[in-house]
């Protein structure tokens, strides 16, 4: 069975002397295309923000299961 999994980013936005820390989750269908968009998308990221994190969580909610096979 494969489950959602959400990219969780973290990062730190500064603006003048204030600094706001920001948190995004993005859904994907499975772990596996979790880690390509946070390969893709968190090295853009870093170079922004140092102090700045991502990570791919597997949630409890299934986004496919295994169907059952009619007999003949």
């Amino acid at each position: 069975m494969t489950y959602w999994a959400t990219l969780i980013l973290t990062y730190v936005v500064t603006s003048g002397v204030n600094s706001y820390e920001a948190t995004s989750i993005v859904y994907f269908k499975d772990m596996a295309t979790c880690s390509v968009a946070s390969d893709a998308i968190y090295p853009v990221i870093y170079a922004q923000s140092r102090n700045s994190m991502a990570k791919c969580k597997r949630t409890d909610l299934p986004s496919s299961s295994i169907r059952p096979v009619a007999r003949k």
